[in-house]
């Protein structure tokens, strides 16, 4: 029985080597990944409240949060908002990091390491220190986007509070645009350089290269940064949640989804609610996520 043992052990032992590898990221899966998102679920369906006896004491009520969720008016505002945040910010960081990554795998210009370690900037410093640095900048009268307004004898404007969804869409599309960049500068440099060797044989225009060969060599890294753009942006919070703080701004002009969820759990106490919403987030992802796949033909 022990012979046994060990001669399937020393057949298996490339196997049990990786699999013993694969044990402490399945640990932490599981404990910050799959036993939260199981919990937040069962407390959705739930009246649990943040303080008081409901924190503890509390009792199952089925879809209740959720027939609230979608008869109150602030949450379809809140998916306005999303919509809107989200689309912008899709098509610009899109936009931005295909420019990128187009620029940093060009041959015609130099410099290249250094301005790929430029656009990384943004996306590899913390979110907060971005809102600290943007509300200094944006502040109305002393901020250095006014300044630079005046200077060009253009008018100022209200960053902080007429144009703040725009300037929030503006710092997310700055601070993210590189996860575009990354994604697509590997594909590109994936892309066979004999396409182009014989396109140009055949005097191919630029344009035609990059829609006849570019395009459709990165389908699929383009649908995958698409899909991971729009799953950043949905739940997005720090940049919504840093010039607005705890209380939902005037006319709800940029309570996104996720801060919709949070002001609910964590200002009103609802801590049933504001999960509900959560898995309705996780559920349009999810939902979105299966129509880009199928569009694309995955």
């Amino acid at each position: 029985m022990f012979s046994e043992i060990k001669n399937w052990v020393r057949v298996n032992v490339r196997n049990l080597t990786l699999t013993l590898f694969m044990i402490p990221a399945l640990a932490i899966l599981i404990i910050f990944q799959l036993i939260p998102t199981i919990w937040t679920i069962w407390i959705s369906f739930t009246d649990m409240a943040l303080i008081g006896k409901k924190f503890l004491n509390y009792s199952f009520i089925g879809l209740r949060n959720y027939i609230e969720a979608f008869s109150d008016s602030y949450f379809w505002l809140s998916m306005r908002v999303t919509l809107y945040y989200c689309l912008a910010s899709l098509v610009i960081r899109f936009m931005l990091g295909l420019a990128a990554a187009l620029y940093i795998t060009s041959k015609k210009f130099k410099g290249k390491r250094i301005m790929a370690a430029v656009f990384l900037l943004p996306y590899i410093i913390p979110g907060a220190i971005h809102s600290y640095v943007w509300l200094s900048m944006l502040e109305t009268d002393y901020g250095t986007v006014n300044r630079i307004l005046v200077a060009l004898n253009l008018p100022p404007q209200s960053w902080m509070y007429e144009r703040l969804t725009e300037s929030i869409i503006a710092i997310n599309c700055w601070a993210g645009y590189a996860l575009a960049m990354l994604v697509l500068v590997s594909a590109l440099t994936s892309i066979p350089k004999e396409y182009y060797e014989i396109s140009d044989i055949y005097g191919a225009s630029k344009w035609f290269k990059f829609r006849k060969i570019t395009l459709p060599l990165i389908k699929y890294p383009l649908i995958l940064t698409l899909i991971l753009i729009f799953k950043e942006d949905i739940d997005d919070f720090t940049y919504a949640y840093m010039f607005t703080g705890d209380t939902p701004y005037p006319d709800y002009r940029t309570e996104i989804i996720a801060l919709y969820a949070y002001h609910k759990a964590f200002s009103d106490f609802e801590l049933g609610f504001g999960c509900a919403i959560g898995f309705i987030i996780a559920i349009i992802v999810f939902i979105i996520t299966l129509i880009q796949l199928k569009m694309g033909g995955i």
